[in-house]
């Protein structure tokens, strides 16, 4: 039974900035995005999310529309290629320095997204976390249909997944030490869930929440 969990949110936490965002822009590069208005879709849709207004189920249905019927061994290689030269080089430094120090300790390191699944979990693997939760999508035949999968990892969603999460390892929030670090108010949620809550590099709502509760505040470079 593990003893001390560190949970980490990816966008904005780990990196300097949004991997759903910049795999967007990827797969426009790609050529798998066709429509014109995906870019002005796709930017209205973040300026909601930083408001914390986001309808996460409209987002992912333009997100994953230049998926739907691609082949799901197509889209994981290019999302690993993408994560290795697109996602890596943006992590912070002292994110990195931090997560060695607590794997050197023992600690169960979770990494906790928003993003796709197949986006969050190539990066999980490269900083040597022991699980990763993502939103994660359907297959159907060996492709993806472009359809998420309930609950997502989304404000109350993540603290369904981490929860389920602890179930599976056979332990509860309540019998090991937890923290999680975020950057957003969407996982106020979680962080109220957790014993010791962390923002980092934190928005506006959260460092007032983390201000009035005198939650630590990191600011990571």
């Amino acid at each position: 039974m593990i003893e001390k969990i560190a949970v980490f949110d990816l966008d904005h936490t780990l990196i300097k900035g949004d991997s759903s965002a910049l795999w967007a822009e990827y797969l426009h590069e790609l050529g798998w995005i066709t429509s014109p208005d995906f870019k002005h879709q796709h930017q209205q849709m973040m300026e909601t999310y930083a408001k914390g207004n986001l309808d996460m189920g409209a987002y992912l249905a333009l997100n994953l529309s230049p998926l739907i019927g691609r082949e799901s061994k197509q889209v994981y290689a290019e999302a690993e290629r993408f994560v290795s030269e697109r996602i890596l080089p943006l992590l912070y430094a002292d994110a990195v320095h931090l997560l060695h120090q607590l794997r050197q300790q023992g600690e169960h390191l979770l990494m906790i997204s928003a993003s796709e699944v197949f986006l969050v979990e190539p990066v999980a693997n490269a900083l040597g976390f022991d699980g990763v939760i993502g939103i994660d999508v359907e297959h159907h035949d060996g492709k993806l249909t472009g359809k998420p999968l309930l609950p997502m990892s989304y404000q109350e969603g993540k603290v369904h997944h981490y929860h389920a999460y602890l179930e599976r390892l056979n332990t509860s929030g309540s019998q090991v030490i937890s923290r999680f670090y975020s950057d957003s108010h969407n996982d106020i949620p979680l962080l109220e869930k957790v014993q010791f809550p962390v923002a980092v590099n934190p928005n506006e709502r959260l460092l007032h929440v983390a201000q009035a509760q005198q939650w630590p505040i990191l600011n990571w470079s």
